[in-house]
């Protein structure tokens, strides 16, 4: 993923934080004390100026919040698998990788790593192979 994917995909992680609406929450908390505070006084206009104008923002972060949510996951649902192969790598090494991983799942292994594979059905992947030689 490139940076600027990264940083994208970090600023809607954060956006989309529950600590938002744990803010909406505790800003009508607060309005509500500061409301209830300046009854009977002449801040009390205010005040419900105020609270009124806090429960609509309040209102559209938690709107905001939840059609974002839902956009996303529309989105994710709708948008076709992309394939991250990169352009320099030779199909040919994928499949001979995809044979090799294959010819290595009938093998009888008895370290560890293949007793856990083994048990939770795990398959290699041939492009993490192949990204894995070319970092070697």
């Amino acid at each position: 993923m490139d940076t600027q994917l990264e940083k994208i995909y970090s600023h809607v992680d954060h956006d989309l934080s529950a600590e938002w609406l744990d803010l909406s929450t505790r800003v009508r908390h607060l309005v509500g004390q500061i409301q209830n505070k300046a009854k009977g006084t002449i801040l009390a206009e205010d005040a419900a100026i105020l609270a009124v104008d806090a429960s609509k923002l309040c209102d559209h972060v938690e709107r905001v919040h939840l059609d974002v949510g839902k956009l996303l996951i529309e989105l994710d649902q709708q948008m076709p698998e992309m394939d991250f192969t990169p352009s320099n790598v030779d199909p040919a090494e994928i499949q001979r990788e995809t044979i090799q991983i294959h010819r290595e799942s009938h093998e009888m292994k008895a370290n560890f790593k293949d007793v856990i594979k083994a048990l939770f059905m795990w398959q290699d992947d041939p492009m993490d192979r192949v990204r894995e030689k070319k970092v070697d």
